[in-house]
């Protein structure tokens, strides 16, 4: 695993509180489920929103975050 995304998974797994490679595998997966089941309800309402919206979902997945976050994901 590479520097970057070694530290995005450790950032992660501290936010979430979830191992890195629970994180890793809910990446592979696909499973937002997995990533969310952590959060407070306020912060789950709020991606649950996201992601039940299709226009906010690919505004949110243009954004140059998240493609850096996609081309991190995908050079594994």
């Amino acid at each position: 695993m590479n520097e970057n995304k070694e530290k995005l998974f450790a950032d992660l797994s501290r936010q979430l509180n979830l191992s890195q490679e629970q994180i890793e595998g809910s990446c592979k997966t696909g499973d937002a489920e997995g990533l969310m089941k952590n959060l407070d309800s306020g912060t789950a309402a709020q991606v649950q929103s996201i992601l039940s919206d299709p226009d906010k979902t690919r505004e949110l997945l243009s954004s140059p975050q998240a493609q850096a976050l996609i081309k991190l994901l995908e050079n594994q």
